[in-house]
């Protein structure tokens, strides 16, 4: 009876230990593991860096734990630092690598990165293990137009398009490049049909807006910028529709007061804007309005460096051996802006290669009448000594 008790002591003891260990085993586990709280504190102050590193405190390097690699590569992705978020994304790519959601986030960062040959093939596995994977096509079709290949971006946003037909974005862009395209009556399709969904999303509407004007149904240009105001978008791309459409319904007054409020909202426009608006004065007979929108446009159509490139266009063919063309082009860049060290160059044109004494005489003294620097001193005291020798 008394070993019967002895042993019970004993299993008693020992049970009491096992409990005492594991509840240490326990706290200490719960003590190595992540404060989920810290953690979203950090993501919602966007601090992706620190939550990366306080993630890293906890897991070895040569961690497997697919969630927790995850998390990792976010955090590194979130912060910027792409390479590493990369490295953590490649592992669980070694570890499966049919899984989508990882060859996205591959694509994602090599697309950051400038990487776009690496992110193109990324993509491509996407849509081979998923044939309706509509964000993998739309990133396909952004990186063949950024290439160049305008068939194969039409292409991917096609199918896109045609997997999901309602989602607006999809429409939009697809409406884009059938514009492109000049596709103007297969772009007004595809934006009605997503239309037809969701009449007052702005921007199907602004894809509308742009179809109409390029099919040339002005009152539907002007009915569907009058939705787009009432709904906030009194951006410069709808009011010059919009102008432009009463234009060609010849509701002039209209036209001049929608070009003044595109004027008032945003301060500029450009030289066709400034045309219509001059031919509406000239509807109208406010012909010295009409003129001053003129003297906008021609500014606008000028470049402020055409003179100085119809110079070096000369200086081009005098090297060329080809002095008319390039006496030419000094004469033609006079009509824009005076640059004094044109006549100069006209004047040694005419003196060394054209033999015409009278001529370079008449552009060295040109020269020299001009409002000239003391850098160019040099040119200055040739063209004095040359003229004295020619006189």
């Amino acid at each position: 009876m008394k070993e019967l008790d002895d042993m019970t002591k004993v299993i008693l003891y020992v049970s009491a230990l096992c409990t005492v260990l594991l509840w240490g085993a326990t706290g200490r586990a719960q003590e190595q593991r992540p404060d989920n709280d810290k953690l979203l504190e950090l993501y919602q102050t966007q601090q992706y860096r620190e939550a990366a590193v306080y993630l890293q405190t906890f897991y070895p390097d040569t961690i497997t734990d697919p969630a927790v690699l995850g998390r990792l590569g976010y955090c590194y992705r979130m912060a910027g630092d792409y390479v590493q978020a990369e490295r953590y994304y490649q592992q669980l790519y070694a570890m499966d690598s049919l899984r989508v959601s990882t060859l996205l986030n591959l694509a994602t960062v090599n697309v950051q990165r400038r990487l776009y040959p690496q992110a193109t093939g990324y993509y491509l596995r996407i849509i081979a293990i998923d044939s309706n994977h509509v964000r993998a096509y739309r990133a396909l079709s952004h990186l063949m137009k950024r290439s160049g290949n305008a068939a194969s971006a039409y292409d991917y946003l096609q199918r896109a398009n045609h997997i999901q037909p309602l989602n607006s974005e999809v429409a939009f862009d697809f409406a884009q490049l059938c514009l492109d395209q000049e596709q103007y009556g297969r772009a007004d399709s595809v934006l009605q049909r997503a239309l037809e969904a969701d009449p007052n999303n702005g921007l199907l509407l602004l894809g509308k807006i742009k179809v109409a004007g390029k099919m040339k149904r002005y009152q539907e240009v002007i009915t569907v910028g009058g939705q787009l105001l009432e709904q906030g978008d009194d951006s410069q791309q709808v009011l010059s529709l919009m102008a432009r459409g009463y234009f060609h319904t010849d509701d002039f007054i209209r036209c001049e007061e929608t070009y003044k409020q595109l004027l008032e909202v945003h301060g500029q426009m450009g030289e066709t804007d400034y045309y219509y608006l001059a031919m509406a004065y000239r509807a109208m007979k406010r012909y010295q309005e009409g003129l001053e929108c003129m003297d906008k446009v021609l500014t606008l159509a000028i470049s402020p460096n055409t003179a100085f490139y119809y110079g070096r266009k000369g200086d081009l063919h005098d090297l060329a051996n080809q002095p008319s063309a390039a006496v030419s082009n000094y004469l033609r860049s006079f009509q824009f802006e005076v640059i004094p060290l044109h006549y100069y160059s006209m004047a040694i044109v005419y003196d060394r290669k054209l033999s015409d004494a009278r001529n370079a005489l008449r552009y060295y003294r040109q020269y020299l009448k001009q409002n000239l620097s003391e850098e160019e001193r040099i040119y200055i005291d040739y063209v004095q000594k040359r003229i004295k020798e020619l006189e």
